[in-house]
């Protein structure tokens, strides 16, 4: 399956858990609208994550640049590296906050093909980092990708926990959310996960940034240190 078309299937499979079981997507507030009730009240992952209008506060051209790192204890879980991922956002024949998005996925040595993206609202960076990830977790542990994907997502919906926090972007504090959940937390199946039953997903996420996805983070520790720690942040210095 193209990266793509798995991207598709999270979207709606996204929809369909957090809407109790409809295929239909939710419409999407103006950004002004999002940035208003998030200021009331604590929102719910699922609607900050995959439903808010995130790109409402990008340009026709305007480039959101990520820094991708990988670091792990164990050679049998792949290497250690350090990259990039470049969206392009263009406007969308859909009008109001939807965006078209091109991506660069990688520098030429890990490029990975994905999107392009036509008349999306949310930033599709954050799909993008976990649908990456879960094929390298998958890979690494021999497993199904959907037992993993069903784990963070049911995860997501039922146990994720949402703080209102500070958050750094280049030396400048912002703020916005914090989202952390445990997937695989008990897991039937962890003696056979090699430590990473204990990774933990951190989500942060500030209106006041480009596209709002300030930084993702996914890290398992084990009594002799991190065993694998995986990141994607907002770099607002690169153009």
């Amino acid at each position: 399956m193209s990266l793509r078309r798995a991207l598709g299937l999270w979207l709606v499979l996204m929809a369909a858990l957090f809407s109790g079981g409809a295929l239909v997507m939710p419409q999407a507030a103006s950004g002004a609208e999002a940035q208003a009730a998030s200021q009331q009240a604590t929102p719910d992952a699922a609607t900050l994550l995959f439903e808010d209008p995130q790109l409402a506060n990008t340009k026709a051209g305007q480039t959101l640049t990520y820094k991708y790192s990988r670091k792990v204890a164990d050679p049998e879980l792949g290497a250690s590296f350090d990259d990039r991922v470049v969206l392009m956002v263009e406007a969308s024949a859909n009008g109001g906050d939807a965006r078209d998005v091109r991506v660069d996925f990688f520098t030429p040595e890990r490029h990975h093909a994905a999107g392009p993206f036509e008349g999306v609202t949310t930033n599709p960076m954050l799909l993008l980092f976990l649908e990456n990830h879960l094929g390298d977790l998958s890979g690494r542990l021999k497993g199904n990708p959907r037992y993993f994907k069903t784990a963070i997502r049911t995860a997501l919906r039922d146990a994720a926990t949402v703080t209102a926090a500070d958050l750094s972007v280049g030396g400048q504090t912002v703020k916005g959310w914090r989202v952390t959940v445990t997937p695989f937390k008990g897991d039937p199946n962890a003696v056979r996960m090699r430590g990473l039953d204990t990774l933990a997903y951190t989500f942060e996420v500030s209106p006041e940034v480009p596209g709002q996805i300030v930084r993702l983070a996914i890290k398992a520790d084990a009594p002799g240190g991190t065993l694998w720690e995986e990141s994607i942040a907002y770099d607002p210095t690169s153009h």
